[in-house]
């Protein structure tokens, strides 16, 4: 039998709707400083008992609310943000929707107060969606806000509650995103009565940027300040160094908004391409400003993800940007020892050097006085120090020394940056000029592949190819022809995967191949003569500093880090 239908309870209703807002307690601290926030506040505290399940408490020194306004703030979609629907085309508030409070309050207890500049303090307490006290309260101006006991009408919720030590750090997290994009507000984070995090809102961002994410994290920071269109851009890169191991340190802020952006923030790791290890991410902030009505907040419930008008093609210009600003100026040479740990002075022999381990080498030798030269490359600055070299250690590794101390040179390391480099720049340039071969060149490729290679026969033909079922007859005159078959390989695979070119995928993945597999073998000994060619290219290198992989061509062992292991210095 169908049974009536019914309007539904209020209460309820909030209850469900809760779900979208009130996941845990970070999303309700998320959405109370947000309120704070958009109250125009420049102070606002947190303070968490329990992982928030006791309590979360807000205070702020906003622009506060009237007993009126402290009523209506709990009823469903009401809202000071917005009044119609063409509001939603220039939302400036980081709150819109009036669904946070009557959410948070249907799964908990809630004590707030409020004052304005223009009256007294004013104090409601509310539970089960309702008002069962209130009156005058003595505050300054701002608003407290005290959620107790978050999902005590819902103990299905808490199965869902992670670790203690998941929840902490989900609350911590956010509040530092919160931080990240408001640097003119102090923000202060309490977790049991112990203070965990604290910002002072003067607007220097290698101030909060520490802050955040602990000492020296800004030393080798570059910063890029440009306009992409009528886009304005401020991003802070942080040395390639302080590398994670996920995605999460990407920070994006729209407006001063933290959002998620996963075009935007591929982007962002294209333009650190050749700088990190394969599968580690860079740590970073950028800041995007531009007209609210370019961009789409209203698209995820926690309005932590948003959507721009010509994303596509903002995150084709912006990665050449940041990977231009990254090889600016010079960066630090990577410390081997940044912290000298007392077990390394045990009463044992110890290889000081094993911290420079090497992945398998390529096996196909490539004979230095063969390698290109880099060229059309400007060197502004002098990005390498003056090197000694001294000898070679395991046939590898290059000494060099200098006033500084001791540097040790990958020698296979470097031979890959400067040929990848080179190969980039050529493959970059898709001029027209070809070579075409007296005899076909045969190619060790399959039936299928040379099926693929000859219904794209018209795409590869603009780039310089051509071929006859499995042989090539014409190539680009920057391709060696005992290369040929890594750049007919790749270019195989890419048309397999995506029935297209992409002449940026194209140029990065033959400069990796073919510097790779060409470059100098790891334990292939070396003349002083190719030795000192190999150290004058690297010099003429954009980036100097990592090998096309992210691994590091040059580590420094500074004389203070050697007295320490003698003991020379405590």
């Amino acid at each position: 039998m169908m049974k009536n239908i019914a309007i539904m309870d209020m209460a309820l209703a909030n209850t469900i709707a809760a779900g979208e807002v009130v996941e845990r307690p970070a999303s309700v601290i998320k959405e109370l400083v947000e309120n704070a926030i958009d109250a125009e506040a420049k102070n606002i505290s947190i303070e968490v008992h329990n992982m928030g399940l006791e309590s979360i408490s807000v205070t702020d020194d906003g622009s506060g609310m009237t007993k009126e306004n402290l009523h209506k703030a709990f009823l469903r979609h009401a809202t000071s943000k917005i009044f119609k629907i063409s509001d939603l085309n220039d939302i400036r508030s980081l709150g819109f929707r009036g669904e946070a409070l009557p959410s948070i309050l249907s799964v908990s207890k809630i004590e707030i107060m409020s004052r304005t500049d223009a009256g007294d303090g004013y104090f409601l307490k509310l539970e089960n969606s309702k008002v069962v006290d209130e009156g005058v309260a003595v505050l300054n101006k701002g608003t407290k806000i005290i959620v107790k006991e978050l999902f005590y009408n819902t103990p299905a919720r808490f199965k869902y509650m992670k670790s203690e030590y998941a929840e902490k750090n989900a609350i911590t997290e956010i509040v530092d995103k919160l931080a990240l994009s408001h640097p003119t507000i102090s923000f202060k984070l309490y977790m049991d009565n112990k203070l965990v995090k604290s910002t002072l809102g003067n607007n220097q961002m290698n101030q909060l940027i520490e802050a955040i994410y602990g000492k020296k994290t800004t030393e080798g920071m570059k910063v890029l300040s440009t306009y992409l269109g009528k886009i304005k851009v401020d991003a802070y890169l942080v040395d390639p160094k302080f590398v994670r191991s996920k995605r999460s340190d990407i920070n994006i802020f729209i407006n001063q908004r933290y959002i998620k952006n996963y075009v935007i923030s591929q982007s962002i790791i294209d333009g650190y391409q050749t700088f990190l290890m394969t599968n580690k991410y860079p740590l970073c902030l950028l800041y995007i400003t531009l007209d609210p009505s370019l961009v789409d907040v209203n698209v995820h419930p926690q309005k932590m993800e948003a959507k721009l008008a010509n994303e596509r093609m903002f995150a084709y210009q912006l990665a050449p940007e940041i990977r231009k600003t990254l090889e600016s100026g010079n960066m630090p040479i990577r410390q081997a020892i940044t912290e000298v740990r007392k077990d390394l002075f045990k009463p044992t022999i110890i290889d000081i050097f094993d911290f420079v381990k090497q992945e398998d080498s390529p096996e196909q030798l490539f004979e230095l006085n063969e390698a290109p030269v880099v060229e059309s490359l400007i060197v502004e600055t002098e990005k390498l120090p003056h090197l000694e070299y001294i000898g070679t250690l395991s046939g590898t590794y290059l000494l060099y020394q200098n006033d500084e101390g001791l540097f040790l040179m990958d020698q296979h390391a470097a031979a890959e940056r400067i040929r990848y480099e080179y190969y980039e720049d050529k493959v970059g340039a898709l001029k027209s000029d070809y070579y075409e071969l007296l005899v076909a060149k045969d190619l060790h490729i399959t039936e299928q592949d040379a099926l693929i290679l000859h219904t794209h026969r018209h795409l590869l033909k603009h780039i310089g190819f051509e071929f006859e079922n499995a042989s090539v007859v014409k190539h680009p005159t920057w391709l060696r022809e005992n290369e040929l078959d890594k750049a007919v390989h790749a270019l195989v695979d890419q048309l397999q995967d995506n029935g297209k070119i992409d002449l940026k995928i194209l140029r990065n993945q033959l400069a990796k191949d073919i510097a790779c597999k060409g470059a100098i073998k790891a334990n292939q000994q070396l003349s002083l003569q190719e030795i000192k060619k190999l150290e004058n290219d690297l010099r003429q290198c954009k980036n100097p500093y990592t090998c096309p992989h992210g691994r590091p061509v040059l580590i420094k062992l500074s004389n203070q880090d050697i007295e320490k292991m003698f003991k020379r210095i405590v």
